[in-house]
């Protein structure tokens, strides 16, 4: 396979991060996104729907960097940083949104999420 239809067909390992990508970006544009109106239903669902998110977008972002293939350490920060980096923009983009904030907690429970993601997805 010549090296000009490898890289055609490169993007196509980056369809699934970007798909989470956007469905991420449109959940975050919607005002008063709720669960539940009870405080402490709200934390933990909320925290596990982000913990979650943000794990399988890193190791997706992994597989992306990787091309498929066995990811090295480079591909793991790189992955790290990307999927933290995005976490950063949601959350500033949170914030212009009406009825919700952008708030810290949330990016530490994404960098956990993301940290666990490029765990499962890096084989040893």
């Amino acid at each position: 396979m010549s090296d000009l239809v490898r890289a055609r067909r490169g993007w196509l390992y980056w369809l699934p991060a970007l798909t989470v990508m956007a469905v991420i970006f449109v959940l975050s544009s919607q005002s008063g996104l709720r669960v539940s109106e009870d405080a402490d239903v709200e934390r933990p669902i909320r925290a596990s729907a982000h913990f979650v998110t943000y794990a399988t977008l890193a190791g997706l972002v992994l597989f992306a960097l990787a091309r498929g293939g066995r990811p090295g350490w480079r591909h793991v920060v790189i992955a790290l940083v990307l999927t933290l980096l995005y976490g950063a923009s949601d959350e500033l983009h949170q914030s212009f949104v009406p009825g919700r904030a952008g708030r810290p907690v949330d990016l530490l429970v994404d960098t956990v999420g993301a940290a666990f993601g490029v765990v499962v997805g890096w084989p040893c």
